[in-house]
């Protein structure tokens, strides 16, 4: 990661993100949940929230949402620290991963629901995998015997897109 960048869990991912999470998904953030947040620093003092992610524990699991990207501060970039983001596989993708790690001891699987096709695309980059139901993919981070996969993937594709 650039010098000039940080992922970091907030307490109030709204406060940061719901600008630019309302415009992609029209309504607010949750206020539930892991907030990660991919902040710029443009100099000492001026910091942008360029991206955002929700980790929600739900029984043994970590459901992933949310992902959105603030289009108009990533304009604000540095042309050669765009790159360098894209070279690192963007925006959500550091999210994704970083999650993965920060999280990895809480919970037996990662799901996601989406239906974007560029959101799919990282996502399946980051590690997740689809699954026989569409819009829902998992990443089994940890050794699972197949049952408890099977029961797992049955269990959150019964509550629906979350």
């Amino acid at each position: 990661m650039l010098k000039d960048t940080l992922i970091t869990e907030v307490s109030s991912g709204a406060f940061f993100a719901n600008p630019f999470f309302l415009k992609a998904f029209g309504e607010n953030l949750p206020d539930w949940g892991h907030h990660l947040v991919y902040f710029y620093r443009v100099h000492a003092m001026h910091f942008l929230p360029l991206s955002y992610v929700n980790f929600l524990a739900h029984e043994n699991v970590m459901l992933v949402g949310g992902g959105v990207t603030n289009g108009e501060a990533f304009k604000l970039v540095e042309a050669s620290h765009a790159a360098q983001m894209r070279a690192e596989g963007g925006l959500l993708f550091q999210l994704l991963t970083h999650g993965f790690k920060a999280f990895a001891d809480r919970c037996d699987a990662f799901f996601g629901y989406t239906g974007d096709p560029r959101a799919y695309e990282v996502d399946l980059k980051a590690g997740f995998q689809p699954t026989q139901h569409e819009h829902l993919i998992v990443h089994f981070h940890k050794p699972l015997d197949v049952a408890r996969r099977e029961e797992l993937i049955r269990k959150i594709h019964a509550m629906g897109p979350f």
